[in-house]
């Protein structure tokens, strides 16, 4: 399914209120005719004699339909700009959301098939114990990955809630990065070659757990979008009063017009149905809201040509 329908029914919707109004505009004008008309005739009653009730100033008399409609047709035109507005947000709702279901049921359908391949697999006789070890890690690796998908649902889910609990605690900053990347060099950024660039030791208080979303979330993006063979750099620095994490990618950038949207719920650049980079649209949004929760900020900044850097900043306590 494309979004031509949902462009249509904004078509359709817009050329029927453009109709509305001129109809509206052209019966006001034809109430200002027959208004004259009345007073014509009124006139003419007068000069020969009769005594019509009534009659008021021409001039006062159009001014009064004129004012009258000019408020009756704002009026009217608020109401349907505010009713476009909210058929445009709940169209792209709408657009978000299939998105993000086509995105689930390709995340969900690779490892379910993965699993299902290897126990298959399992199931035949005269598998080598090395075999046997192989296709075991091989079917945990993607239950790892139903899980990672269910705990970021489920993150977003509280997040929309406000229910994010958070217990800081003091922690190295560079010791948690480093676990984060070793792991990520050997799972979703494999195929890239993945820098840490930080001090020997940097503490501070903030939660452990949402830290390590953070930079999993920040790197697997980087990860999904830089082309294999690419250099993803993570960068820890220490500031004055603040604390500085970033990721960099040499990956294709973010549009300018882009760039607004990324941290939004489920949204996601381009056509679902012909990406090719996995994902359901919730890691971004999931670190932006970790980022405030913990106090900080966070920032894209893309390169004139490409790479694409995201900087978070946090109170160093």
């Amino acid at each position: 399914m494309s979004d031509r329908p949902q462009r249509r029914t904004l078509l359709l919707f817009s050329v029927l209120s453009m109709y509305v109004v001129l109809q509206f505009t052209w019966w006001a004008l034809l109430l200002l005719r027959k208004d004259r008309a009345a007073q014509d005739l009124a006139l003419q009653l007068q000069a020969l004699g009769a005594q019509p009730s009534g009659l008021v100033d021409p001039a006062r008399s159009a001014r009064m339909i004129m004012g009258e409609a000019a408020v009756v047709l704002l009026i009217l035109l608020a109401i349907l700009w505010l009713t476009f507005r909210a058929l445009r947000r709940d169209l792209g709702v709408a657009r978000t959301q299939r998105n993000f279901l086509l995105a689930v049921t390709h995340e969900l359908r690779s490892p379910i098939a993965a699993i299902k391949l290897q126990l298959q697999t399992l199931a035949r006789p005269g598998l080598s114990e090395a075999q046997q070890a192989t296709l075991r890690n091989t079917a945990l690796g993607e239950a790892e990955r139903l899980t990672g998908l269910t705990d970021k649902v489920l993150m977003a889910t509280k997040a929309d809630d406000g229910l994010l609990p958070l217990e800081p605690t003091v922690l190295d900053v560079v010791h948690v990065v480093g676990g984060v990347v070793d792991r990520a060099r050997e799972g979703s950024a494999r195929a890239h070659t993945l820098l840490l660039e930080a001090p020997g030791q940097l503490r501070t208080t903030m939660d452990l757990q949402a830290l390590h979303s953070i930079v999993e979330n920040l790197v697997e993006n980087a990860a999904k979008y830089a082309p294999p063979g690419t250099t993803i750099t993570v960068h820890v620095e220490a500031l004055k009063d603040q604390w500085r994490l970033s990721v960099s990618d040499q990956g294709p950038g973010i549009p300018l017009h882009e760039q607004s949207r990324i941290f939004e719920k489920f949204y996601r650049a381009g056509n679902e149905e012909t990406r090719t980079a996995k994902g359901t649209g919730l890691g971004l949004y999931i670190v932006q809201r970790l980022v405030q929760r913990s106090g900080g900020v966070i920032t894209v900044r893309c390169g004139a040509r490409q790479g694409t850097t995201f900087a978070a900043t946090f109170p160093l306590r």
